[in-house]
């Protein structure tokens, strides 16, 4: 790391990545902020540094501070992997450690606690946040989860069916049994007991709802803008794929068309939104949704938007600034068997697909919101200015500028889009962003100082 990027670092002040400690007067301290970012996204812990940005500097000798750095961390159980450099900052010995960030499938602890880091803050969790935390890291998978109450007999065998149709396997039944089906697809395990995992029930059961109230998907249709005066409703109570039908039908039943005429006598309905957005949206909200909250998937059509809504952030292996770039699937099993009916794809693309065929219709971009516990699109049906981009040439001018600027210079930071085009750090960051959804960059680092480089390029 570069003394220029250590100054930007605390510049830029304490962040979720990053962390000033002033001295290293408590190595429990130092053990806690360590285990916080490990849990979280990996970081930074500055030493010598104070709460205000102030550069203090270490007085101790350095190679004592690197003894009880890796005493400290040593203390992290498992020991997360750091490494320590010295640097001489405006005079001022500052030591950094760079923290990695934990595999998505374990977590660190400080005698027996977990720390995570919420905003600048290190926090312990615990109780119901604890058991959310492990949820979060696919580390308690729904997925992987066996309902005791459920067996053989709730199994609806037509599904099961229609599902062998998609695979071709329409004979495997008369030589098979269900319970040889859920063995050899890893819907169940036996040892003794037959243990039958949660996604049969979502996709297979007679009565899904019985079992699982939250996976219910309400649709409703406003009048006007507002959650108020309710034109039309459903309740939706069934496996997946048979909810994923049910709600597309109910929205595509609900959407303004127009009728164009495309080469006499040919007549083509034209809906107010494209139907495979509508229908991407849906399948995403039904397949990726935490299925431990009670809450259910909303669907609501106002006269100028569309909200879909459900439980669940991102998967914690999915960074934001990673979203719609890649796949990962909090409910990779349900995924799977969704793939395999045809309803997802599980390319990484359909956020960029998304956006194309919107501004194809002449829409604007679909708005994505994410809280702690919820994902919403919305789907706008006011007029959008962005043109698709399905190449380099559909990048815009201040996009292919920076593009060739990293042919040369192979790298490039938010700071130096800004310089070079002549705009705001908003700007450059959201023209950044853009390029990294469509796959022509690819974002280097966890904390401030990051880079970017040209996608396909280390």
């Amino acid at each position: 790391m570069e003394v220029n990027q250590i100054i930007s670092i605390i510049e830029g002040g304490e962040t979720q990545e990053v962390e000033f400690k002033q001295s290293f007067h408590s190595a429990q301290e130092v053990s806690r902020a360590i285990c916080a970012l490990a849990n979280t996204l990996g970081g930074i812990l500055l030493i010598g540094v104070s709460d205000k940005k102030e550069i203090a500097g270490v007085q101790s000798n350095t190679d004592t501070l690197q003894q009880q750095l890796s005493a400290a961390n040593q203390s992290v159980i498992p020991t997360p992997l750091i490494s320590v450099e010295v640097h001489k900052v405006k005079e001022k010995i500052v030591l950094a450690v760079i923290v990695q960030k934990s595999p998505d499938n374990s977590y660190h602890t400080f005698h027996g606690a977990i720390y995570v880091r919420v905003g600048s803050t290190t926090k312990r969790i615990d109780g119901q946040t604890h058991l959310e935390f492990l949820r979060n890291r696919q580390i308690l998978s729904f997925d992987e989860s066996c309902e005791t109450t459920f067996g053989l007999e709730g199994i609806d065998t037509e599904k099961v069916m229609e599902y062998l149709k998609t695979r071709k396997q329409e004979k495997y039944l008369d030589g098979h049994t269900i319970q040889d089906f859920l063995l050899s697809n890893k819907l169940a395990s036996r040892n003794g007991e037959l243990k039958i995992k949660n996604p049969v029930i979502l996709l297979f059961a007679k009565n899904t709802i019985q079992y699982f109230p939250q996976a219910e998907v309400k649709l409703v249709q406003f009048s006007g803008t507002e959650a108020v005066n309710i034109l039309s409703h459903k309740l939706v109570q069934d496996s997946l794929p048979n909810a994923i039908d049910q709600a597309i039908a109910f929205v595509e039943k609900h959407l303004s068309r127009n009728i164009e005429v495309i080469g006499s006598p040919k007549r083509v309905e034209i809906y107010e939104y494209p139907l495979n957005v509508v229908r991407e949206a849906v399948v995403n909200a039904i397949a990726h949704r935490d299925y431990f909250s009670r809450d259910s998937v909303q669907i609501y059509i106002f006269d100028d938007r569309i909200e879909i809504t459900n439980p669940g952030s991102l998967p914690n292996a999915l960074p934001k600034e990673m979203f719609g770039t890649i796949s990962v699937q909090r409910n990779p099993i349900t995924y799977r068997f969704l793939r395999d009916m045809g309803y997802v794809e599980g390319l990484g693309t359909g956020i960029p697909r998304m956006k194309n065929a919107m501004r194809h219709a002449g829409l604007s971009d679909p708005e994505f919101k994410i809280t702690e516990s919820f994902f919403r699109i919305i789907l706008h049906n006011a007029k959008g200015s962005k043109k698709p981009i399905e190449s380099l040439k559909d990048l815009s001018l201040r996009q292919k500028k920076a593009f060739e600027y990293m042919k040369k210079h192979k790298t490039i930071k938010a700071q130096t889009y800004v310089e070079i085009n002549k705009v705001s750090y908003a700007t450059a960051v959201n023209d950044i962003n853009e390029m990294i959804s469509f796959g022509y960059l690819k974002k280097v680092g966890a904390y401030r100082g990051a880079y970017y480089i040209l996608e396909g390029e280390e």
